[in-house]
């Protein structure tokens, strides 16, 4: 399946849901399917159980990555020549999740983020087995993992937002570059490789002589 084909509204999900499968594979406070949520802190109430809010945020456009070239890829026409199908480069973009971890105690929850922060050291990257089929077609070979170091005024304008919502222990992590492939179809006009057989010319001249 190439790029053009694909349904690029799954790709953003598709990251999420291989980030849970990472959590959940490594974190057995984690594992069972509802204990890793996509839902914001404002929407939880956890009542006591384990869970973690794997919440994304905020979506960044990356300004390095934002001019890439169109490539070229060689197609084989049917019948006809080699040519070479110009393809639209991908949208490029940032990730922002925040990763808020609930327990019945704090005690725990400080447990949680000691696990999630080694996580993401040992296993600093999506790639592999941890990638989303979909995301490896849509050209995602690897999508780093990075803590976020951004000062404590940005988690408070964060929590700000979720009204009567207590602020607790909170990290930010940036998943890039997440390609998103274009909706432009490619296009095949240039030929790249033409052959030519004159065997039926000569036969035909040899009938006449």
């Amino acid at each position: 399946m190439g790029p053009a084909t694909l349904d690029s509204g799954q790709v953003l999900r598709c990251v999420s849901e291989s980030l849970r499968a990472l959590i959940r594979a490594h974190i057995p406070e984690f594992e069972n399917e509802s204990a890793v949520v996509f839902d914001s802190p404002a929407e939880i109430d956890s009542q006591g159980a384990t869970m973690l809010s794997l919440y994304l945020y905020n979506i960044e456009i990356n300004p390095y990555l934002r001019n890439l070239p169109p490539t070229l890829t060689r197609t084989q026409g049917a019948g006809g020549p080699h040519a070479l199908a110009v393809t639209a480069p991908p949208l490029v973009s940032d990730l922002l999740y925040m990763m808020v971890p609930y327990a019945r105690s704090a005690e725990l929850e400080l447990v949680l983020v000691d696990k999630l922060v080694r996580l993401f050291h040992d296993v600093p990257a999506l790639t592999g087995a941890w990638l989303h089929p979909q995301l490896k077609a849509s050209g995602n070979e690897s999508i780093a993992i990075v803590p976020d170091a951004s000062p404590i005024i940005t988690l408070h304008n964060i929590w700000s937002g979720f009204p009567n919502k207590p602020y607790k222990l909170t990290k930010l992590y940036t998943l890039s570059p997440v390609r998103i492939a274009s909706a432009l179809q490619p296009s095949a006009e240039m030929v790249g490789e033409s052959e030519l057989s004159a065997a039926r010319r000569a036969v035909t001249a040899a009938g006449q002589a």
